[in-house]
């Protein structure tokens, strides 16, 4: 399933988010022991200590939190759950901060008041330069921050303190307005980049992929095996090709045109395509002929699900305009030697034995041996 573009977006942001306040674990400890050293001018010493202590905690959580959203790497749909735990971790620390104007603010002191006020300054900007990634983040880290510096000045009455708060409002407009801003062009930044990587995958794919089976081309099947023909020397592990020729596509073509013969080899691809794992290479050498490359298999295997592939189309019933067709195919099968210094060696074996295949009546599978001689499976009943 394709991922909602918008929500890749906002998965985007996030990991942005959270790759910016990974920084906090070089720099928030010691700001935060700072803090500390100047609160023990107003208050007990427990009493900041015992903030510090909370804070570390806090701010050992919330990264604790980041490297497990990077190490689960989410997909889009489980942006919003992790945004949301994000935001309690993160949240957290932004309240501990804010927490100052409630047990540490010494009203009537000037000192404290302007300390209280720089700490707040210095955390919005500080989350408008690192939040701004994510818009939603950014409205919750400002929410504590905002209100710890506009609400002191307004509890002491006076034209000064009123004065102090109307010019903290009017900064937090102004940075919140930049934050908005700088997610825009962040967010359009991410879209341009997320776009191009899109069309880097459909060229990648153009480049690689047969435009009607959806396989893999014969140039790069070509590529992709002889790479694993090597991979076969350096390990000596066994690795086996099998060639697969949909048996007397000319006839369909010419009787139910080509649109007719196309459907026919997708049904064909489709059904083999559920036999392959994951690890081989399955590809379309050209008009009706496919390889498919097998690593680490044995001969048996080999054979089984040759014939397996062999059944299950046989089995197959291609419904086209006033006709069924039942459709079949011829595979050699043929196991990589020490002999097979380059891919064609292989190739050459397993399309004869293809073709002895169709010498021997068609829709069966046929292996040639190191000798050079072939065995086929009993003619299917």
């Amino acid at each position: 399933m394709i991922a909602d573009p918008r929500a890749r977006v906002r998965l985007a942001q996030l990991h942005l988010y959270v790759d910016v306040h990974r920084h906090d674990r070089y720099v928030a400890p010691v700001l935060a022991i700072i803090t500390a050293l100047l609160l023990s001018h107003w208050v007990p010493t427990p009493w900041a200590l015992g903030w510090l202590v909370l804070e570390l905690l806090i701010i050992a959580h919330y990264l604790w939190v980041y490297r497990r959203f990077k190490r689960a790497d989410p997909p889009p749909s489980e942006e919003r759950r992790w945004a949301n735990r994000i935001a309690l971790a993160h949240g957290a620390h932004m309240l501990a901060w804010s927490s100052l104007v409630v047990w540490a603010w010494q009203p009537g002191d000037f000192g404290n008041l302007m300390f209280v006020m720089l700490v707040h300054v210095g955390l919005i900007s500080l989350t408008v330069s690192m939040s701004n990634a994510h818009l939603r983040l950014l409205w919750l880290d400002m929410t504590f921050p905002v209100l710890a510096l506009i609400a002191p000045p307004l509890l002491e009455p006076s034209a000064f303190h009123l004065g102090l708060s109307l010019l903290g409002i009017g900064f937090c407009a102004l940075m919140v307005l930049v934050g908005r801003q700088i997610n825009a062009a962040t967010t359009e930044a991410i879209e341009l980049r997320q776009r191009n990587e899109q069309l880097i995958q459909e060229l990648h794919s153009q480049a690689t992929r047969d435009a009607l089976t959806g396989l893999i081309n014969r140039r790069y099947l070509l590529e992709t095996g002889a790479r694993l023909l090597q991979q076969r020397h350096r390990s000596g592990e066994p690795l086996a090709l099998l060639i697969i020729d949909l048996d007397h596509f000319k006839r369909i073509n010419d009787q139910h045109g080509h649109l007719g013969g196309d459907e026919v080899l997708v049904a064909v691809v489709g059904t083999c395509a559920q036999h392959v794992r994951a690890g081989d290479c399955f590809g379309r050498l050209g008009g009706e002929e496919f390889a498919l490359v097998l690593p680490d298999t044995q001969l048996a295997q080999a054979r089984d699900l040759a014939e397996r592939l062999r059944s299950a189309t046989a089995a197959l019933a291609i419904p086209l305009p006033g006709v069924t067709i039942r459709p079949t195919i011829s595979v050699g099968l043929a196991m990589a030697t020490d002999d097979d210094t380059t891919l064609s060696d292989l190739l050459r074996r397993a399309d004869a034995a293809m073709y002895e295949a169709k010498a021997g009546g068609r829709n069966r599978v046929v292996c040639v041996d190191p000798a050079g001689g072939f065995r086929a499976d009993p003619v299917p009943a």
